[in-house]
């Protein structure tokens, strides 16, 4: 049997579609998988978690009054800055300096994969070394593209390029191509859900596929609110 046979076995079914809802709320699957991960791997899952938790930093000092739910830190923390991870505390002391970036908090989401990348080669976690380079790499293609758009040093916008290879522009131009915003968002995360398909692995039951649920799971939760009245930076967050 698998190591996580049982965990895996407690979290119903997700949706086959961006846009149909979670039978639990992503916050409800969140508590499950860290009330039964091993020891040994509750910092992967940690790490994981904490990209929401970044969304949220970013997001509450942009001064913009939403907050995703099924992070590790609440929102007082955020707010007060207080049991921080060593990562956020670096961009701060970085801010403080005087961040050299267009976007102040493209440094932040640096730190955050800094920390995560490395925590997943220590690990030896094979879905987080994958899908953060593929992720990372989508991410670069994006900010190149956005910025020749705009006529700017797209450079400027790049997160760690030293850490993807892959060759992501076909996804890119099909992202130009929509002329709804938030078909483009759509399209973005269905090849996101194909990328976490790939990076899973072949264990049904590993680590791997832990952290391949709650990463599948993250992605409906954004768009199942597609189906209610929105606020808008529920849908068009950064990750």
């Amino acid at each position: 049997m698998g190591k996580y046979y049982c965990l895996v076995n407690l979290i119903p079914p997700l949706p086959t579609l961006l846009g149909e809802k979670l039978l639990l709320p992503f916050a409800e699957i969140s508590r499950i998988v860290g009330s039964h991960i091993e020891p040994e791997d509750r910092p992967l899952v940690e790490s994981q978690l904490l990209a929401i938790d970044v969304a949220n930093f970013e997001t509450l000092h942009q001064g913009r009054p939403f907050f995703i739910e099924g992070g590790i830190l609440s929102p007082e923390a955020l707010e007060r800055k207080t049991d921080l991870p060593l990562f956020i505390q670096i961009f701060l002391e970085e801010k403080d300096r005087g961040v050299r970036r267009p976007y102040l908090f493209d440094a932040l989401w640096e730190e955050y994969y800094k920390f995560s990348y490395r925590l997943a080669q220590e690990r030896n976690c094979q879905f987080l070394v994958s899908y953060l380079s593929w992720e990372i790499g989508l991410r670069n293609h994006l900010a190149m593209m956005r910025a020749k758009e705009r006529g700017i040093e797209g450079e400027d916008y790049l997160i760690l390029p030293h850490l993807s290879s892959q060759d992501l522009s076909a996804i890119a131009g099909q992202v130009r191509s929509q002329k709804n915003p938030l078909m483009a968002e759509r399209l973005i995360d269905e090849e996101r859900l194909k990328a976490i398909f790939h990076c899973e692995g072949s264990d049904p039951f590993s680590v791997d596929a832990v952290l391949a649920i709650l990463a599948r799971a993250s992605l409906f939760r954004r768009w199942e609110k597609m189906a209610i009245p929105y606020e808008v930076y529920a849908i068009l967050e950064r990750r």
